[in-house]
């Protein structure tokens, strides 16, 4: 671009504006309770993770699938109803892992481990959980689905190696007693949830 007969700082502005137009626009990432209407291709490949580690994310970059599963359970936390989990629990063909032993009915399961026999503190949890970042780890060697998305991002990291803000986000998962106890055990014993890159809901237990 030439500029002629301008002054400067209105030629900087035309430069400033062709840039803008011509060249390429960096996204940054978004909060982990929000997720872009139509993310790149790119932002949709999140790339591998290191084993045990993961990749801290933003849910910008979920796969459509993901994304299903994770409206359908937050339509439920949204509605202050546990029966309303059905809907994300009949999407799957098997059952989520809830606990050590295979769990046959997850409602009623969530009822008598819930502080109010309602599941409103689950319900709770699943949404502060979908509100933090995630870790990607690969899963199998099936094409088509080889990711994992692990809600909180530090849950397989050692937690001597959280920064600030993953210690605030430990402590809204967790009392603080139990924070510092998991921290001297140097592990996360608490809330993971976990859902396949096809959509496929794998886990949402605690592991303590």
């Amino acid at each position: 671009m030439v500029c002629v007969r301008t002054t400067k700082r209105r030629c900087l502005a035309l430069l400033a504006l062709a840039g803008l137009v011509h060249g390429t626009i960096e996204t940054t990432a978004v909060p982990g309770n929000a997720h872009a209407a139509s993310p790149p291709k790119a932002a949709q490949q999140a790339p591998r993770a290191k084993a045990g580690g993961g990749q801290q994310a933003a849910a910008g970059t979920l796969p459509p699938a993901v994304n299903d599963m994770r409206d359908a359970i937050l339509d439920a936390v949204k509605s202050g109803l546990l029966d309303d989990l059905k809907i994300a629990l009949d999407l799957n063909e098997l059952k989520p892992e809830l606990a050590a032993a295979p769990v046959p009915d997850p409602l009623a399961f969530w009822r008598k481990i819930s502080a109010d026999g309602e599941g409103r503190d689950i319900l709770a949890t699943l949404g502060i959980l979908f509100e933090l970042p995630y870790a990607v780890q690969p899963l199998g060697k099936d094409p088509e689905n080889t990711r994992v998305f692990v809600w909180p991002a530090f849950a397989d990291r050692p937690l001597a190696t959280l920064t600030a803000d993953e210690d605030a986000h430990l402590l809204r998962l967790e009392p603080a007693a139990k924070a510092a106890a998991m921290k001297t055990q140097g592990r996360y014993t608490g809330w993971r949830l976990v859902i396949g890159a096809d959509g496929v809901w794998h886990v949402f237990r605690r592991y303590d």
